[in-house]
């Protein structure tokens, strides 16, 4: 059965996953995982921002109270929206944002989703005789 804890720690596991081993973004020709942009030079901003959105998909694992799915839901999505819009507002637009993105946005979508699910609404176990 798929309970909130659980919900969030499968956002958890497919925001990490697609952070770490899918394409992220594309510049020209080349495709980029997350570990292409931890042995890139020259982006220092793009590293924080990855090392913080896989500490939250790493805590929506790890850590499945109602606040902590919350914030690590909501704290991925923004920084996803950061690359975006700082992709989109690249003057050359040679940066685009790949499938690795949006799967880690919906990731940390169903973190945010099970954080803010009610924990009264878990359906209630059988008795038996």
């Amino acid at each position: 059965m798929l309970t909130k804890s659980n919900l969030g720690r499968i956002g958890g596991v497919i925001a990490t996953l697609s952070l770490l081993f899918l394409p992220l973004a594309s510049c020209g020709d080349a495709q980029l995982t997350g570990i292409d942009v931890f042995s890139a030079e020259n982006s220092e901003i793009h590293k924080i921002l990855l090392a913080v959105a896989l500490i939250a998909a790493i805590a929506a694992i790890f850590v499945v109270t109602r606040g902590a799915q919350i914030a690590a839901g909501v704290v991925g999505i923004v920084v996803i929206a950061l690359e975006y819009f700082n992709s989109v507002q690249d003057p050359e637009r040679l940066v685009q944002l790949k499938e690795g993105a949006y799967i880690a946005l919906l990731g940390f979508g169903l973190v945010l989703a099970a954080g803010l699910m009610d924990p009264g609404s878990a359906p209630a176990k059988r008795k038996r005789s």
